[in-house]
């Protein structure tokens, strides 16, 4: 089995946060036929140690799990079940391999740390993986990601030295009021006016370069009773975890006005925090240059609103995350159920994996 035989063997069995098991035995068995032998499993996760000199290590991470999603893709290789790789972590775990075969074949000396990462979409389980690392008390010099889009042309890399991907939290806003039969309304506090009421001063609001978004509501008990309860479910993003926090509070000083419509009270609850990804200066340039070497488009990226758990390795050791474009003919987004990388540039993602893991052994 080669590397685009185990992408389509991934795509079709994808399976959601922590329960990456069947995609967990899938990639262990590759990996040892390529002939790593310190293969270990992690939860849900693998980390794969290769080391040959003294010295610290350099990270090559991909991640694993698919999302709640039912493919339109209509490919040859579509997913079995009712989710999906709409995010790419399939190119993105094949890629890896790619390197890592190739590291094999070339015998590159140097001390590597492959991972594979459970939980990206939900629950962070980049804290996981990081938590085991520092237990086993891994020196590490450089840890490296990408993330394939297709608001890129193919092949073109996209990357800036600070802050790339947004931080980020899950922000719940519960408004609980009392109940009431509509025809005495006025006896009841009524938590959906209070949560109208929020949902419009948040519209209103110039959030500047953030990003504050409520797409779940979910509300009352029957059409004739003063609802009782109403809750919003929504994501708070900025440039990082202070400024992210700053909002928060804002949000909840908007909650507690509108309470103040219908007599209701309100709580504010978070839910998973992701840190901003931040890339290191002399590891931007040196994509930079292996980029325009191999005659790849590179592009300055703006800091995107995207989050991802790679910030967690980002407040730990010295990182390099990039862009990996795969647009060929239209785009459809991340996250869309038409959303499949070409089988074709797994090689060039995978060959530029290897040579950056070549350039810092």
């Amino acid at each position: 089995m080669n590397e685009i035989e185990l992408r389509h063997l991934l795509h079709q069995k994808p399976e959601l946060a922590f329960n990456e098991y069947e995609t967990q035995k899938i990639l262990v068995d590759y990996i040892e036929q390529l002939g790593y032998k310190d293969v270990r499993k992690i939860g849900t996760g693998i980390v794969v140690v290769k080391k040959t000199s003294q010295g610290p290590f350099v990270l090559l991470r991909a991640e694993m799990d698919g999302l709640p999603i039912v493919e339109k893709t209509n490919c040859t290789f579509q997913s079995q079940n009712n989710f999906m790789h709409a995010c790419g972590h399939d190119f993105h775990m094949a890629s890896v391999c790619w390197a890592m075969r190739k590291v094999i074949e070339n015998d590159l000396k140097g001390n590597y740390i492959f991972v594979f990462q459970p939980a990206e979409e939900s629950g962070a389980g980049a804290i996981q993986i990081l938590d085991y690392l520092k237990k086993e008390n891994m020196e590490i010099s450089a840890a490296i990601a990408m993330h394939v889009t297709d608001e890129y042309e193919a092949g073109t890399i996209a990357s800036r030295v600070g802050v790339l991907f947004s931080a980020s939290c899950e922000v719940d806003v519960v408004f609980k009021g009392v109940a009431a039969h509509a025809a005495f309304h006025k006896e009841g506090r009524d938590a959906i006016r209070s949560c109208v009421d929020f949902l419009q001063k948040i519209y209103q609001t110039n959030w500047t370069d953030d990003l504050v978004w409520f797409g779940r509501l979910e509300a009352g008990s029957a059409r004739n009773i003063v609802a009782d309860r109403a809750l919003v479910q929504g994501t708070v993003r900025s440039k990082d975890l202070k400024s992210v926090e700053n909002r928060l509070i804002q949000i909840k000083q908007i909650a507690q006005e509108s309470c103040e419509v219908s007599g209701a009270t309100c709580e504010l609850i978070k839910g998973s925090v992701y840190r901003q990804v931040e890339v290191e200066e002399n590891l931007y340039w040196l994509l930079r240059k292996i980029a325009v070497r191999k005659d790849m488009k590179f592009i300055e990226s703006p800091i995107k609103l995207t989050a991802e758990d790679f910030g967690y390795f980002s407040g730990h050791f010295p990182t390099l995350m990039y862009w990996f474009g795969t647009k060929k003919e239209r785009s459809y987004g991340l996250h869309s159920p038409w959303f499949l990388p070409s089988d074709e540039l797994i090689e060039v993602a995978g060959e530029l994996f290897f040579e950056i893991l070549e350039q810092l052994s």
